[in-house]
């Protein structure tokens, strides 16, 4: 049986959120009301999870070294990623030679920024269907991937999120600016990028899915919508028919299992 202390005390079960914002926010009060000690971290003071937290502290989140002192500092029981922009790396790290406890695993939680680890995990060991790729390190690499996927194509940093560097290459007048962006606006900095074929959609969901105990479960799919790269709405449920869902599921599962 779990046993959850009184925070600020010695007993105290405590969880280190790495992100602050509005979503972290509601992370926190929901802990706190099951009696747990809430740290909260971001790169800006004053964050929305910060004003609610225990205690909070500002940092880099992608610096490895300052990473490495706050969990050794706070000896969280539990890490939750709130944000991508982290050193996830340093989390896969210490889980595998501390037994930090990340939440999700610290391998999920890398693979979410790691588009390279992610997209090779679906299409080469799992075998799922995704769009034509190419990996790229120089702008020569980048142009060769742009002649031969074709346009339009997408350019996105190799590690990044959220649009953030992500491009929509329509004509040869976009190519050289979307290397620019991919190299600038990423949120890990400049580096290695994916080219892949564009596919024209119906439309672009999330599948949350738990693995458990007794298995694995799904919630209702989660549609949304972006405007120029941008995220501007969601909604749940996302209409799906009843083989777009089975197929949505079957991908989720082979991916989490």
């Amino acid at each position: 049986m779990v046993r959850i202390g009184t925070p600020l005390s010695a007993h105290a079960t405590r969880v280190l959120l790495l992100g602050s914002g509005e979503l972290g926010k509601e992370v926190a009060i929901e802990l706190q009301r099951l009696g747990v000690e809430v740290i909260a971290a971001d790169r800006y003071a004053d964050a929305p999870a910060m004003q609610v937290a225990h205690r909070s502290h500002v940092l880099d989140m992608l610096d490895p070294v300052a990473l490495r002192e706050l969990i050794g500092r706070e000896q969280p029981d539990l890490v939750v990623p709130e944000i991508e922009a982290i050193h996830t790396a340093t989390l896969v790290e210490l889980e595998r030679a501390q037994g930090l406890k990340v939440v999700p695993a610290a391998r999920a939680t890398h693979l979410t920024m790691d588009r390279e680890g992610i997209r090779r995990l679906a299409a080469e060991t799992l075998g799922l269907a995704t769009s034509p790729y190419r990996f790229v390190d120089t702008v020569e690499e980048y142009r060769d991937a742009v002649a031969a996927i074709g346009l339009p194509c997408v350019v996105k940093p190799a590690m990044s999120s959220s649009g953030k560097g992500q491009s929509l290459v329509r004509n040869t007048a976009d190519i050289d600016a979307a290397w620019e962006y991919a190299q600038t606006g990423g949120r890990a900095g400049a580096g290695r990028c994916i080219v892949e074929g564009f596919i024209d959609f119906d439309y672009e969901i999330t599948l949350l899915t738990v693995r458990h105990a007794g298995g694995t479960s799904f919630c209702a799919p989660i549609g949304h919508w972006q405007k120029d790269g941008d995220y501007r709405e969601s909604w749940q449920p996302q209409p799906m028919s009843a083989a777009a869902l089975a197929r949505a599921q079957q991908i989720a599962r082979a991916v989490t299992d």
